[in-house]
């Protein structure tokens, strides 16, 4: 069966945990669905459920007017729809105007040993979850995916739907080499699995801009990523901390003004979106 992939679709990445990867994944569907007004779909892939949670408390910070409203209930989650047939399109849920999720939790953590007893060859378990995921491609603009940070069968299903792949960089020595193992791995991937994979960008997470170990480790990262290695640092910030526990916010001020740490946390996203996306020309 032919699959429609008519939206693009991204896998942000890095073997390494607690770089950004999900931070990364909430923001930039935010910005493409509130700043680009862009049709967008988050699909959690890690059975943490991180992101789930994050969006869901992201829903109740808007107005029903932009889509928000009280907390909501995923009754239905990716694992019903790859495990137990449920359609996919009745667990996606609205998050704000033009953002969905489709949510995963704990019992996630099944559909491994399932997909591996069903399907022993890796491609076919690939083409499982992307027929049962197929329905939602020709309905947005753009899919992220969020994945766990390990090579499993969630990572590479992603990157066999994906058409990009983003690599987050922590200017930590760990994060480094396990960013470039990423993309040695995800090379051996598009290889191995004749698919289309292409790096649209690494970015790059500093703990602390004025700390000389983060900035040697930057220097390096423009060394080895060259022109990979976008312009945006995400540096240390306690607006995107806090989101991890309210959700993403847009307060305003008493003139009506979106609040300055809300206004520069959402602009260095803006930026690194704005960033891709010309660097996805240089594909054309």
């Amino acid at each position: 069966m032919a699959v429609n992939k008519s939206a693009e679709k991204y896998v942000v990445g890095n073997f390494k945990g607690g770089v950004g990867k999900s931070t990364t994944v909430q923001m930039l569907s935010f910005e493409s669905a509130f700043a680009r007004n862009l049709k967008t779909l988050v699909v959690d892939l890690d059975m943490q459920g991180n992101t789930s949670d994050v969006l869901n408390l992201t829903h109740m910070n808007y107005s029903e007017e932009d889509g928000g409203g009280e907390m909501l209930t995923f009754d239905k989650t990716i694992n019903d729809v790859l495990m137990y047939d449920i359609p996919v399109e009745e667990a996606v849920y609205p998050i704000i105007n033009n953002l969905d999720v489709l949510p995963a939790n704990i019992a996630f953590e099944m559909f491994d040993g399932w997909v591996k007893k069903q399907f022993p060859e890796s491609t076919d378990q690939f083409k499982y979850i992307e027929e049962k995921l197929s329905p939602l491609f020709n309905k947005y603009d753009r899919i992220y995916f969020d994945v766990p940070p390990s090579i499993s069968v969630y990572t590479k299903a992603a990157m066999y739907m994906a058409d990009w792949v983003i690599v987050i960089l922590q200017t930590q020595v760990k994060s480094m080499r396990n960013g470039l193992q990423y993309m040695e791995y995800m090379e051996y991937f598009v290889d191995e699995f004749n698919t289309n994979l292409k790096v649209v960008g690494v970015i790059p997470f500093m703990l602390e801009a004025a700390d000389a170990v983060d900035k040697e480790m930057y220097a390096q990262a423009q060394e080895i990523y060259e022109e990979h290695l976008l312009n945006t640092v995400v540096l240390k910030n306690a607006r995107l901390k806090r989101y991890d526990g309210s959700g993403i916010t847009l307060e305003k001020t008493k003139t009506g003004k979106t609040e300055y740490w809300d206004r520069r946390t959402h602009k260095i996203f803006k930026d690194i979106y704005d960033e891709l996306e010309i660097h996805k020309t240089w594909f054309d």
